[in-house]
């Protein structure tokens, strides 16, 4: 068990590296726009050079977001097993609602709007169905999965 946690926190970790790689490329993609808005004319080479950088830089953003997202879906699936399997040991101390609410956090600071895979989607209402039949338990994992559902609009 102490695998899944580990292994949900890795993915979370790969992510927000993601995330600060999409951020730098973002600020060089304003960096070009300045640029392109002080050129001296619209018609100079610097301009269309801008132009062409910033469209590398678009599409290395968009590999950037593609990957942290997987990484991020990872990191949920990993989260979400390990939350079932305290489930059915009737764990009293969650480490799953940790890494949810590590995850959610992150998906709220960074205002990052992913698209969930089919399994993890399955594996949210799959946990939230188990959750049900234990109404007087698990009050942190029923919290941070929560409070996920509402993030992500679930």
């Amino acid at each position: 068990m102490a695998d899944l946690f580990i292994d949900s926190s890795n993915a979370l970790a790969s992510a927000e590296k993601e995330q600060r790689k999409i951020s730098q490329k973002e600020f060089e993609i304003k960096l070009a726009d300045i640029n392109n808005r002080y050129s001296a004319t619209s018609g100079s080479s610097s301009y269309y050079y801008n132009q062409q950088k910033k469209m590398l830089l678009e599409t290395e953003v968009s590999s950037y977001k593609n990957q942290r997202d997987n990484y991020i879906n990872v990191a949920l699936l990993y989260a979400l097993n390990l939350g079932e399997l305290e489930v059915m040991r009737n764990e009293t101390y969650s480490r799953a609602s940790i890494a949810l609410a590590s995850i959610c956090t992150f998906l709220t600071i960074q205002n990052i709007h992913i698209s969930l895979s089919y399994s993890v989607i399955q594996k949210i209402f799959s946990l939230s169905s188990i959750l049900t039949l234990h109404p007087s338990d698990f009050f942190s994992l029923r919290q941070s999965l929560n409070n996920l559902k509402t993030f992500l609009g679930i």
